[in-house]
């Protein structure tokens, strides 16, 4: 049994070790190797370089939108800073005050007004 599952193990290997082989030829044919020639590296450098003024497009413009944003932040926190400071100041009164204050000034509307007279003009 065990000399069964080491043929198959060797076949299996053998056909993986097959198929490595086939992708690698198929890579070397779709990227061939670059020639060296004299111009070798400053083309390498130029195709680095035009890479990297992409993405720092992209940087400078990011970090220009991130400054506008902190500075857009800044102007408006500073607004709403001023505005409240230009606010009516707090009462004195307590929130417990307030709140009876009102609603005692609620409960004026279901009282009528009554005329009352002394007692002693009414003999």
């Amino acid at each position: 049994m065990d000399h069964q599952e080491d043929l198959m193990g060797d076949s299996e290997g053998r056909l993986n070790e097959e198929r490595l082989d086939a992708l690698f030829q198929t890579y070397r044919k779709a990227f061939p190797d670059p020639e060296p020639t004299a111009n070798f590296m400053p083309q390498l450098w130029q195709k680095i370089e035009a890479r990297e003024r992409t993405s720092s497009v992209f940087a400078h413009l990011a970090r220009n939108i991130v400054t506008a944003a902190l500075a857009l932040s800044s102007i408006l926190a500073l607004v709403v800073t001023v505005s409240h400071s230009h606010a009516a100041a707090l009462p004195s009164e307590t929130y417990v005050e307030v709140l009876e204050e009102d609603h005692a000034r609620q409960n004026l509307d279901y009282f009528e007004p009554v005329h009352v007279e002394p007692i002693a003009e009414h003999r």
